[in-house]
């Protein structure tokens, strides 16, 4: 009797440890592809930021447009809500 209790009990606890495990394989290389995004986008990014600079200290005069083309297309030369529908207005 009580050997059949151990043999039951060893199952029951081997059978619930292979049953708990999980499968972690892909996510290493899911962890990758996201940093490897990652640092693409903060390539982007400062690429962009490097770029908006140089316009700024060229002294070339940006120009500002609503970006839901409400009042048929004016530009404005600073930024800031749309007089119209009150959108924030984006660099062209």
């Amino acid at each position: 009797m009580k050997k059949r209790f151990l043999i039951m009990a060893t199952l029951v606890v081997g059978l619930g440890l292979t049953a708990c495990s999980v499968d972690t394989s892909g996510l290493e290389d899911a962890a990758n592809d996201l940093e490897e995004q990652i640092e693409g986008i903060e390539e982007s990014a400062d690429s962009l930021n490097k770029e908006i600079e140089e316009t700024a200290n060229s002294g070339a005069s940006l120009t500002y447009q609503c970006p839901v083309d409400c009042d048929n297309g004016p530009v404005y030369d600073e930024p800031g809500p749309c007089v119209k529908c009150g959108e924030e207005m984006v660099i062209l």
